[in-house]
């Protein structure tokens, strides 16, 4: 072994244990947002809430860029500019939100586990997720559809009217 191979060998024990570290926090911080989002639910006013959300996501998204992950950047970048108009009273929650902000946390908790997985943040796409809170962002939430709650499932056995 030359000297080389020992200043890679250890570059590269530091970067896995960047890795390491970033992900332990990682899902540590989405346990919590998960809860967070349950209490912000239940209040949806709640500016500490939203803070504490808020640096949730700001914390991951500073250190994937710093880590070049570039989707998980980019996903929890708009979600950030989300809870910061959220927090600052500059736009209300309403069902969407939470549905977007919802599908954020799985999506970050996906590519989290992509890269303990494999190092990347896999094949997804999230083109998608991005303009859905970007819209929410810009305070273009669509309406809620809502279900019909009165069908019965495909293979019920409903018995006729009478």
């Amino acid at each position: 072994m030359g000297p080389h191979d020992t200043v890679e060998g250890t570059l590269m024990d530091e970067n896995d244990e960047v890795l390491q570290e970033f992900l332990v926090e990682s899902y540590e911080n989405l346990d919590r947002l998960d809860q967070d989002l349950v209490a912000l639910e239940r209040t949806p006013d709640d500016v500490s809430t939203l803070s504490s959300i808020f640096r949730t996501i700001h914390t991951i998204k500073g250190t994937c860029g710093f880590l070049g992950f570039s989707k998980l950047e980019s996903v929890t970048h708009v979600g950030e500019g989300l809870l910061s108009r959220l927090r600052d009273r500059e736009l209300a929650l309403d069902a969407n939100i939470v549905s977007g902000l919802l599908e954020m946390v799985d999506a970050v908790r996906g590519m989290l586990s992509k890269i303990e997985e494999t190092g990347s943040e896999g094949d997804g796409l999230y083109d998608d997720l991005v303009a859905q809170l970007g819209r929410h962002q810009r305070g273009e939430t669509a309406p809620v559809v809502s279900q019909p709650t009165n069908t019965a499932p495909l293979g019920d056995c409903v018995p006729p009217p009478g």
